[in-house]
């Protein structure tokens, strides 16, 4: 039960809720096994903290899940916010903590959450979905190791099933375990050595599709204030997916934020989209002329007779570059481009 687990500090019909009175919250072994009992037993993971303490990236990345929360105690114990967005928080005896209805959260986040925070770095986060053909040779990690390289600066060291990622980064162990795993998808964890020439950490999922293999990783690098992340970097990492045959699609951002890659619940602005990229599956469905005269300008990458598409967008310093994404979103709709042909 989820009432009984040593995590879990209260539990309610459809919530449980975890206090975490630390500097820095992992996704701990802990953590990771009592968000696999909510989900067994459909309830929603939230976890209580104070407004000094931050989490890591992979646990950002489990509570902004819809059935997760991250809920910030006010420093003179008056009431709650939400971690991510500032929105009051009540608590309610079947659901826990909720979006609060009344006077209080009328006047918007929560001053606490408001407060200005220290001088920001930036954080440059890439989601990359990858798709292989099974075969009994194939090895799975080779995208984790390409994007380290080229935006950390070093090979991952660490990887597991929660943080901190103790075991020693292999790619056959981290393959050997997925297969074990499937067909269900395998979720892990990997980290970069102290030595990087940046922070970076990131999360990698398997799954078994009926195309052959799913690949998504989610990596992100850190950048002291003064520092540009080298998005000029970008065009040739889509070029070489592109080439191998197996990119479905990569989604580039930047968010304002600390270089050690933890979060703290303040106003930190939104993450801004840098650019996309789709795969040639995707090009071929849409249609040459339809991915060629998007909102946005792309450039062709990869074979020339299965080409991919690459749209940047821009820096990612400014929050307007939103609407070009949506709209470049709903033109890349496959129904959608039909129609503008």
């Amino acid at each position: 039960m989820v009432a009984d687990h040593p995590a879990i500090d209260t539990a309610t019909p459809q919530a449980a809720v975890a206090v975490q009175n630390r500097a820095v919250v992992p996704l701990s072994s802990w953590l990771a096994d009592a968000l696999a009992q909510c989900g067994r037993s459909d309830r929603s993971l939230q976890v209580l903290t104070s407004p000094a303490t931050r989490i890591t990236l992979p646990l950002r990345t489990v509570l902004q899940n819809p059935k997760a929360r991250w809920v910030i105690e006010e420093p003179d114990g008056s009431g709650h916010f939400d971690g991510f967005s500032g929105v009051p928080l009540a608590w309610d005896r079947r659901a826990g903590f909720v979006v609060a209805a009344n006077a209080r959260a009328e006047k918007g986040p929560a001053p606490t959450f408001l407060q200005p925070a220290e001088e920001p770095g930036s954080q440059l986060w890439i989601d990359l979905r990858l798709r292989h053909q099974a075969h009994e040779g194939l090895v799975l990690g080779a995208a984790v190791e390409r994007l380290a390289d080229v935006f950390g600066g070093a090979d991952p060291a660490g990887w597991g099933t929660s943080e901190p990622a103790l075991s020693q980064w292999d790619t056959s162990r981290l393959t050997e375990l997925c297969r074990r795993r499937a067909p269900g998808a395998t979720w892990t964890v990997f980290t970069g050595p102290a030595f990087a020439e940046r922070p970076f950490i990131g999360t990698h999922r398997a799954a078994r599709v009926v195309e052959g293999v799913k690949e998504t990783v989610t990596f992100a690098a850190g950048y002291p204030p003064g520092v540009e992340p080298p998005l000029d970097r970008l065009r040739r990492v889509v070029q070489e997916f592109a080439e191998s045959g197996l990119l479905t699609t990569m989604t580039v951002q930047r968010l304002a934020g600390r270089a050690d890659l933890t979060y703290a619940p303040v106003w930190s602005g939104v993450p801004v989209p840098v650019g996309v990229a789709i795969g040639a599956k995707a090009v071929f469905e849409i249609g040459t002329a339809g991915t060629e005269n998007a909102p946005a300008p792309g450039e062709r990458v990869g074979p020339s007779r299965a080409p991919a598409m690459w749209y940047p967008l821009g820096d990612g310093t400014d929050p307007d570059t939103w609407r070009e994404f949506r709209a470049l979103m709903e033109h890349l709709q496959p129904e959608g481009a039909r129609r503008q042909t």
